[in-house]
């Protein structure tokens, strides 16, 4: 589940709905996306390193899932607020979707997703889908 929202929400519907806004989003100065980019880092070294500790013999692998399991809840409460505040919802299901019934076609299906955000931000500036993309 943590992928699906990590691969759907946060990798293409958000760079699908920050490149369709005009001017790009304040995204990346912005104090959520900060911490989430910093969780996530830190969850990427924490599981290797932790990994090797416990290869070696110096942690318990109880202990480690542990702490890989605190990583993961706290990356995903901060990714929560990126999602919110700076993705699309439907790009985030367009992308889902795509990759569900259309599996082996991700530039296909993340060039879709990208024209999905492209044609809702389009549809909000007209008046026609008020309230479907990033807050």
């Amino acid at each position: 589940m943590q992928y699906l929202l990590y691969k759907h929400a946060l990798l293409h519907g958000l760079n699908a709905s920050v490149a369709a806004t005009v001017g790009g989003a304040p995204l990346a100065s912005s104090t959520p996306f900060r911490v989430y980019w910093l969780c996530l880092n830190t969850s990427y070294v924490m599981e290797f390193f932790l990994q090797t500790l416990v290869k070696k013999g110096y942690m318990l692998q109880e202990s480690m899932l542990l702490l890989q399991a605190l990583l993961m809840g706290a990356s995903s409460m901060v990714a929560g607020e990126v999602v919110w505040k700076f993705t699309s919802p439907v790009a985030a299901v367009v992308s889902l979707l795509l990759n569900l019934s259309r599996r082996g076609h991700e530039l296909s299906n993340t060039a879709i997703t990208f024209a999905s955000a492209v044609a809702l931000m389009e549809a909000e500036k007209r008046g026609w889908a008020a309230g479907w993309t990033a807050r």
